[in-house]
């Protein structure tokens, strides 16, 4: 997690290794979307360390590095870094050589030489916490708008939010595609998606396919399946199957 100085940017923090050495197993799920933007470092010490940044997805993509640190920021909160809106990154991948004033391949480099995960954590944290010291605050009535549909786990009727905040549907959607590089609709499936995943894993036992399209609020099973795939990419049996 977080320093609390933070908590209001970032989701967490992440790390992850694996053997790739007989190749990639044919069983790993892609990675999804999630709302947020990810600044990861490959910190293989056997080759250049290196930085890039993930965008908000529309689509799920597939990892075939086997040694990265990366921090997430929430939905939103990544654009004051970028300067631009987040709707010019929704999937992209790319390489950045600054954040703030520091150069990326010094972190990258600081970060593959370091054991400890918690120094890990605190170094990064400082230099995204300089960088991001004097930018501006995402608008109001747009974290209103991400706080109401994450409150509802994505079941929030739109027109609801923007009558509250006084602005049109299509006013508030061109607004949050610029801010958070989806669109209110798109990023409630997300949400809703996330969340069946994480009750599934959390409860496996107890949850069948058909239990999972209630609790999400589905027509039915079949309205489910169809919104699965369209964000993961594969059918939620083969998806939950490896979670």
């Amino acid at each position: 997690m977080p320093s609390p100085g933070l908590q209001h940017l970032l989701k967490c923090y992440w790390s992850y290794s694996a053997d790739f050495s007989a190749g990639i197993p044919d069983d790993i799920n892609p990675v999804i979307p999630d709302g947020c933007v990810d600044i990861i470092f490959d910190i293989n010490l056997c080759t250049q360390s290196q930085c890039f940044v993930v965008g908000p997805m529309t689509k799920p993509i597939h990892n075939s590095q086997n040694n990265l640190f990366g921090v997430r920021f929430k939905p939103g909160m990544a654009g004051s870094l970028f300067r631009s809106p987040l709707k010019e990154m929704t999937d992209q991948i790319f390489t950045i050589n600054k954040i703030g004033k520091v150069k990326t391949d010094e972190i990258a480099d600081h970060l593959a030489n370091e054991t400890c995960l918690d120094n890990k954590i605190s170094f990064l944290g400082s230099v995204i916490e300089k960088s991001l010291s004097d930018l501006p605050l995402l608008e109001r009535e747009i974290q209103y708008g991400i706080h109401a549909i994450e409150l509802s786990k994505g079941m929030i009727n739109i027109q609801k939010i923007t009558s509250r905040i006084g602005w049109s549907r299509q006013h508030f959607t061109r607004m949050f595609l610029n801010h958070i590089g989806l669109t209110p609709k798109f990023f409630s499936q997300v949400i809703r998606i996330n969340r069946l995943i994480k009750i599934y894993r959390d409860k496996k036992r107890c949850h069948s396919l058909s239990d999972l399209a209630q609790i999400g609020g589905y027509f039915d099973q079949s309205h489910m399946n169809n919104e699965f795939r369209k964000i993961t990419g594969i059918t939620p049996q083969k998806f939950l199957k490896n979670v």
